[in-house]
């Protein structure tokens, strides 16, 4: 006969793992929700020169560049990548591959599969109705402990405005404001939930986009959170159905200045795009 302190052992084990389940259940649920409140259809018209009028000539060239005569413009793209992430500085580097469903004007929803120090690990962050947060859980069910609260909303906020490119219909939008900054460079400014926030993009001669550079809230240096510079390099575009986008990109903290480390850039290639239309 089994002896009582085992049968109250394997309950509380029972009683937990049903927990941890349940808190899985639940947080697909919250990102399903996100996503389709996202990817809900919304009314748009086609792209056209009448869109340019008032521009400054480097907006013009980029969005020219950026979006085919004709092609809708949509407010959401959903996007299929893998890459290479630094979790802890100076720490190993990371692989994994993501999903993202990115409405710029409103938010985000990004999920990852990794292997860290040998285990699978789920990370999923976000961005929608005024909240963000990061949710990392292990081997399916155990959930790692991270940050929260309004320095992690804010910092979900100044990556959705940076990854803003990759749905550069949406920058075509009466409440974005742009500003040249010269020849090869131009300053948009999206707002967020009242928060507004400037991202300068540098261009080729044709338009192309080279780079993404903001300052982003964060403690990626140590409390406490503050503005950091943040960006990348766009290595490579591609078009998808006549939205042409970065998908080759090498960034993230300190981007563009001396403390800047390009041994622990996270890398990132997006192989789809498809534009909610």
């Amino acid at each position: 006969m089994r002896h009582p302190i085992l049968w109250t052992l394997t309950g509380l084990a029972t009683l937990a793992a049903g927990a941890l389940f349940a808190r899985r259940v639940l947080s697909d649920r919250h990102t399903d929700r996100i996503e389709a409140e996202l990817t809900a259809p919304a009314p748009s018209h086609t792209f056209s020169e009448a869109d340019l009028a008032g521009l400054p000539e480097p907006a013009q060239r980029y969005l020219r560049h950026a979006i085919a005569p004709g092609a809708p413009l949509s407010p959401s793209v959903r996007l299929w990548m893998d890459g290479t992430m630094t979790p802890t500085p100076g720490g190993p580097s990371t692989d994994l591959t993501a999903v993202e469903t990115l409405a710029p004007h409103r938010g985000f929803a990004w999920t990852a599969e990794a292997r860290m120090n040998g285990l699978p690990v789920r990370v999923r962050d976000h961005y929608s109705d005024g909240e963000g947060g990061v949710d990392v859980v292990a081997l399916g069910l155990l959930p790692i402990p991270l940050g929260s609260g309004p320095d992690v909303v804010r910092s979900a906020r100044g990556r959705l405005v940076a990854e803003a490119v990759w749905c550069p219909t949406a920058l075509v939008h009466p409440s974005v404001a742009w500003e040249s900054l010269g020849d090869d460079r131009v300053r948009f400014t999206l707002t967020v939930d009242a928060d507004a926030i400037p991202v300068t993009l540098r261009l080729g001669p044709d338009g192309a986009l080279r780079e993404v550079a903001l300052e982003r809230w964060g403690d990626v240096a140590g409390p406490p959170a503050r503005p950091i510079p943040y960006g990348f390099r766009v290595g490579e575009e591609r078009t998808f159905d006549g939205v042409t986008i970065p998908v080759r990109l090498t960034g993230g903290w300190h981007f563009g200045t001396e403390h800047f480390d390009p041994a622990g850039a996270a890398t990132f290639a997006v192989h789809r795009a498809e534009f909610v239309r």
